[in-house]
């Protein structure tokens, strides 16, 4: 007699990213666009653009001060610093576009977050400046 056919299951379809569309900035010359988020089971990863244009100075840091993904009841999930630049330091006159990792996950029913670069730091600092940019977010399929 001939074996039923055994089902294997699928294999885990990595989450995928979903566009968003937030943007902030500040007078020092420093505009975030947020791109995309993707809801991770262990982690939420940000794709931003980040443009700096100033006379005031020739680098800002985005990431000197702590740097994190607010949610919910001042929930946090704090920015995996990139080994490649760590402060996320940007020179004037130049854009740089990348995936912002936050080790964590978002509870499904989170429709906002805010990303909040140097945490403490008033937007007219000129070499770590505060910046925070809300970003609305689609409802988890």
């Amino acid at each position: 007699m001939a074996q039923p056919p055994t089902l294997t299951p699928a294999p885990a379809a990595a989450p995928a990213a979903v566009p968003v569309r937030a943007q902030a900035n500040i007078p020092l010359g420093v505009t975030i666009v947020a791109k995309s988020l993707e809801r991770g089971e262990d982690a939420v990863v940000v794709t931003v653009i980040a443009s700096f244009d100033s006379r005031a100075t020739n680098s800002v840091m985005l990431a000197n001060e702590p740097t994190f993904l607010r949610y919910g009841e001042d929930q946090r999930l704090a920015l995996r610093q990139p080994s490649e630049n760590r402060d996320l330091r940007i020179r004037n006159g130049e854009s740089m576009e990348g995936q912002l990792v936050f080790p964590g996950f978002l509870p499904p029913e989170t429709r906002e977050v805010t990303l909040d670069f140097n945490e403490g730091q008033d937007a007219s600092d000129i070499s770590a400046p505060g910046l925070s940019l809300r970003i609305p977010l689609p409802a988890a399929p």
